[in-house]
């Protein structure tokens, strides 16, 4: 399980939450000096150690740096570390620039689901597959329930990947999920997407690496459209 800085885990969680926000928003732009601690910890109530220690978590994190007589400044976003869960996170909870970082997404989704498909469907164990089963027929029962089918299909995507056997990709595999849970993204309930998930489960069921692969492509190229028509939508006025 993935730790993020959630706001209501405490003072530290909260103003690393904050401040990450700011940063990330571009409230606080790429080049800017953060206030110092002491104005820091008046503005949001917290001491300067509070303050210091979240500091601390976002230098880690990329977002700022600290240098001698300059103080703490914001780093340019090409610095920022990406697939940090907190960072990853915070980008879907702006407003600006979410189509874009949904765009970013989609290709990180691209560039390792299909493959991790095809590894599953060489490497996955009877139980590995006996779970990604019984996770499409969840999707099929939530198919008019959103939340549930939300949930159901983040474990089919998850148990897809972990089939495959590659710490690497499960970790960023989980880092998407991140992601995707801070956006208001829906699982597409179309009968399309249903035979699509049903593709891959079935491939992956007959060691098929090539349609496994194939079929996954598919779905996620199907999510993006989904997507992106409901983001043309949003922007339009219409819901």
């Amino acid at each position: 399980m993935l730790e993020r800085a959630i706001p209501g885990r405490g003072l530290h969680g909260r103003v690393i939450h904050e401040l990450g926000l700011r940063i990330v928003s571009g409230s606080l732009p790429p080049g800017c000096s953060l206030p110092n601690e002491g104005e820091l910890g008046a503005e949001l109530g917290v001491s300067r150690t509070v303050v210091r220690e979240a500091v601390k978590a976002l230098l880690a994190k990329g977002l700022v740096e600290v240098r001698p007589r300059t103080g703490t400044r914001v780093r340019p976003r090409r610095s920022w570390h990406l697939l940090d869960p907190d960072v990853m996170a915070w980008q879907f909870e702006t407003v600006e620039g979410t189509a874009q970082d949904l765009r970013e997404l989609c290709d990180v989704r691209a560039a390792i689901e299909p493959s991790a498909a095809r590894l599953a469907a060489e490497r996955r164990t009877d139980d590995e597959r006996a779970q990604i089963d019984a996770h499409c027929r969840r999707m099929e029962a939530a198919v008019a329930e959103p939340m549930a089918l939300a949930v159901a299909e983040a474990d089919f995507h998850a148990a897809v990947v972990d089939a495959a056997h590659n710490a690497l990709l499960s970790y960023v595999n989980a880092v998407t999920r991140v992601a995707l849970d801070a956006t208001d993204a829906p699982s597409d309930p179309t009968p399309a997407a249903m035979a699509l998930r049903r593709d891959v489960a079935g491939a992956i069921r007959r060691a098929d690496p090539v349609e496994s692969e194939r079929a996954m492509r598919s779905l996620l190229d199907l999510w993006w459209e989904h997507v992106s028509q409901r983001t043309a939508r949003r922007k339009t006025g219409v819901t």
